[in-house]
């Protein structure tokens, strides 16, 4: 069974400018460019948690895909059980997130690295505007 829901394709190579979380306002934001010049950028509302690894300097990114919340608790079982205890995800434990995240709304986007940073997004929703055209 697949837990792929989508994949965001304009994503594929773009460079990260720069990311940002507003807890206050649960929202992420990352600002990308293509390898054209065009300036891709993706927000995140409803912001649950993202959790990012091999941040560097020049992060390219592979491509982002949503996955299905089933898949998420699949792939992420190791992190997840290391860091129940510390609070990650404002529950205490695996089965209350899940529970959050479906009472919430919250889905589920990987991100996926060609160098450095990758991780996930757990977030109500997400928006990629390309300059001036919005893909939702």
């Amino acid at each position: 069974m697949s837990t792929l829901i989508c994949s965001f394709d304009g994503l594929h190579d773009n460079r990260v400018l720069r990311y940002y979380a507003d807890f206050e306002s649960h929202s992420l934001h990352m600002d990308t460019q293509t390898e054209a010049g065009e300036k891709v950028s993706v927000r995140f509302t409803g912001l649950l948690a993202h959790w990012f690894e091999n941040v560097i300097q020049d992060n390219i990114l592979f491509g982002m895909d949503e996955i299905t919340v089933d898949g998420f608790f699949q792939q992420y079982e190791d992190l997840l059980g290391g860091t129940i205890s510390y609070g990650f995800h404002a529950c205490c434990s695996i089965e209350e997130l899940r529970e959050r995240m479906d009472r919430e709304h919250i889905r589920v986007f990987v991100i996926d690295s060609s160098l450095g940073l990758c991780g996930f997004v757990l977030a109500q929703e997400v928006e990629l505007q390309c300059q001036s055209l919005l893909i939702k």
